[in-house]
């Protein structure tokens, strides 16, 4: 039997994009790295944190809507790039942008997967697994910059960082109250894992159920946090077992 994937092979070209196209927070904070966090990067540590926290997390979520909104929930800046407000973009232009993108990819994979559908569902949270990747997705940049700050002690004095960033009402506060970007990055997105009375009647969950999930998505996030702040986050890479890396081109000689 002979198969016409054309419309599958560009689904998979499109998010390879992502693979190409840096996420915008770390490179308005002037992060010095050898390699930044792509899209691509992102939505794959969304899929892991998700698969190995899953076990905790309520046996009705559905998984394969979980994966769709991973997928396709940031595959439109493929072709948009990852584009901010910070950089004096308004909401208007990036909708504007952001629907020709979706409404060319809708069409481009037409029966691969609905698209447009997923993806509207995902930005309404019109169910729990939507709901829970969205809070996956805002802790996901204080993982990131907790992973940075870790590496490398962030100069937030940077001359290049936009003013806007760093005198935003929340940063400037943090800022002077001695905390890092890793820090801040922390407080303010874990702000967003909640889930309200009113959510939990719309997602038909117990409040018991609602809590578990914020529960363990805190709590991971917590974790990364605390052993940052104890200078423990990569100190298991210290035992790597030294003869598996005489291969790794990764490894300064």
């Amino acid at each position: 039997m002979k198969y016409n994937l054309d419309k599958e092979l560009k689904l998979f070209m499109i998010f390879d994009i992502l693979g190409d196209t840096e996420r915008t927070g770390p490179l308005l904070w002037k992060i010095d790295r050898f390699r930044l966090e792509d899209i691509k990067d992102h939505s794959f540590d969304l899929l892991l944190m998700y698969r190995i926290l899953r076990k905790y997390f309520p046996q009705y979520i559905d998984d394969s809507k979980v994966f769709d909104y991973i997928m396709c929930h940031d595959l439109p800046e493929a072709i948009t790039g990852d584009i901010t407000k910070f950089e004096g973009v308004s909401k208007e232009e990036i909708d504007r942008v952001t629907n020709i993108a979706i409404n060319y990819i809708d069409s481009l994979i037409n029966g691969v997967i609905d698209f447009s559908a997923i993806l509207d569902n995902y930005e309404k949270r019109v169910d729990i697994e939507s709901k829970i990747v969205n809070m996956l997705d805002k802790v996901h940049s204080s993982t990131t910059f907790i992973k940075y700050q870790s590496e490398k002690d962030i100069d937030m004095d940077n001359p290049g960082i936009l003013p806007i960033l760093r005198n935003h009402p929340f940063v400037a506060e943090k800022i002077q109250e001695g905390k890092d970007l890793a820090d801040i990055f922390y407080e303010f997105h874990l702000k967003a894992v909640t889930i309200s009375d009113v959510e939990c009647q719309r997602y038909n969950i117990s409040r018991e159920d609602a809590d578990s999930i914020t529960n363990i998505i805190r709590s991971f996030v917590k974790e990364m946090y605390n052993q940052k702040t104890n200078k423990n986050l990569f100190k298991f890479k210290k035992k790597f077992p030294k003869e598996a890396m005489i291969y790794n081109r990764n490894i300064k000689k």
